[in-house]
């Protein structure tokens, strides 16, 4: 590849990184920037060594890569960030519902204790959490808010994941 074509690649690739401040995967790398495999990994390591004295750097995460903040840059704007201000347990207690819904008030408890209850109240108030009445039931769910700000998408009836968040509140 010419110099000038490897500049502009990486450039393209940092620019997604940054733009998009998701995971890329490998194969919308190549779609983006033309490179592959090793290159990409050539690519993320300059851009990294160009990037040290910045705030952020790109790390791989699964089959692609995502740009982050350093460790102690997180820590100072850590009250930017919605998801910090819940506590661990209050974390639990919304991963099990994210990892089990619909879920049940019951099944919450059984697994979390009683003081999943002011958890889910918590979470509801913070709009990541919804509840549904079937009857004398409760139902919990996430909300589209919880899907947006942990990146997560939901896993449709046949387990694989879909695009359309749209059903979710």
């Amino acid at each position: 590849m010419e110099i000038e074509s490897w500049e502009r690649a990486k450039r393209l690739l940092e620019a997604a990184l940054f733009a998009s401040g998701d995971v890329i995967r490998d194969s919308d790398i190549k779609r983006i920037t033309g490179l592959t495999g090793p290159a990409i990994e050539k690519a993320i390591s300059e851009i990294n060594e160009s990037l040290s004295p910045h705030p952020f750097y790109i790390e791989r995460v699964g089959d692609g890569w995502i740009m982050i903040l350093r460790r102690e840059f997180e820590e100072k704007l850590a009250h930017l960030f919605p998801q910090k201000m819940l506590s661990k347990s209050e974390i639990r207690t919304l991963a099990l519902i994210a990892a089990n819904e619909p879920v049940t008030i019951s099944e919450i408890v059984r697994v979390r204790g009683n003081s999943a209850r002011q958890h889910i109240r918590r979470l509801i108030q913070l709009g990541l959490v919804r509840e549904n009445r079937k009857g004398r039931m409760r139902i919990y769910r996430t909300t589209k808010k919880f899907s947006l700000l942990f990146r997560i998408e939901k896993v449709g009836e046949n387990g694989g994941i879909t695009g359309d968040r749209s059903s979710r509140s």
